[in-house]
């Protein structure tokens, strides 16, 4: 019994046809009816039930799938770790990456780690933390980068930095004159926030809840600058994190800290900790903790 045909194997229970299966592997469909009837005789054991049309698996061939699932997966990143090591700094790195994020922290960092790197090339998928989970989780980018909390039985976090989430209002709002804000003084607002792709929509939705009101909210948006002018216009008032916020000047806004308590924002990097963590992906992580570090 080889790798080969336990793959062979799989397919067919997958397929439960010879000849879709065959398709698959590019192989004759002899060759597999072959390959599986030497590996029935090898193992002493029926894997398929062929008496009808769809054949299906028998009991001890249901087990074998199971364990043969997890061995390919084992293979396979045995196969990586070890191409892996031979390539050392070159290869791909794809990036989960929250537009809110970027804009604030990771435009210097992407750029010097392409000078640094340069066979090493940086794919950034924009999405909100949820859908950046979701991204992980289904093996479609490399490592997320994320705002805590995080559901640490589920991923492997590294945090990056921590600073604060403020309040933005408008020079008209009275707010406009509070050196410091809670929640309990927003009741009476109408909120302009980020979308429920991320963390921040749920935090500030929690934070009115914990202050007995539920908030109303005029409008969502996955553009934290389209809020900003929404702000300037006086259609209400965001929260956001104050990094971004440098990038605003204009005289008819306030940046209003939060009191009772201050309200953190922690962003870091998400990892599958069922999945082989690549050395490319490994030196993108230590290149950004050392920018942001110095």
């Amino acid at each position: 019994m080889d790798i080969r045909e336990i793959k062979y194997f799989v397919q067919v229970a997958k397929h439960k046809n010879f000849t879709l299966a065959a398709k698959k592997l590019h192989i004759s469909q002899p060759a597999l009816s072959k390959a599986i009837k030497n590996l029935e005789n090898e193992l002493e054991v029926q894997l398929f039930d062929r008496a009808d049309k769809e054949i299906k698996l028998t009991e001890l061939g249901d087990n074998l799938l199971v364990a043969s699932e997890e061995l390919i997966h084992k293979y396979e990143e045995l196969k990586g770790s070890l191409y892996d090591k031979s390539k050392l700094n070159k290869g791909n790195v794809i990036i989960g990456l929250p537009p809110v994020i970027g804009t604030s922290i990771f435009v210097n960092i992407l750029t010097s780690f392409r000078e640094k790197f340069p066979d090493i090339s940086l794919e950034i998928i924009e999405n909100g933390a949820k859908m950046v989970e979701h991204n992980l989780q289904n093996g479609i980018i490399d490592v997320g980068i994320v705002i805590a909390p995080v559901d640490r039985a589920k991923y492997d976090y590294i945090p990056i930095m921590e600073d604060e989430v403020v309040l933005l209002v408008n020079k008209i709002n009275p707010l406009f004159n509070k050196s410091s804000v809670s929640f309990a003084d927003l009741k009476k607002e109408t909120f302009l926030i980020l979308d429920k792709t991320f963390m921040l929509h749920h935090h500030i939705i929690d934070g009115c809840l914990n202050h007995g009101y539920k908030p109303n909210i005029y409008f969502e948006s996955s553009q934290w600058d389209f809020l900003v002018e929404l702000v300037a216009q006086n259609h209400g008032i965001t929260i956001l994190p104050k990094p971004i916020l440098k990038f605003v000047d204009t005289p008819s806004l306030k940046i209003i800290p939060f009191h009772d308590p201050p309200l953190k924002w922690e962003v870091g990097f998400l990892l599958n900790r069922d999945k082989y963590i690549t050395h490319v992906t490994k030196t993108f992580i230590n290149h950004t903790l050392e920018i942001i570090g110095n």
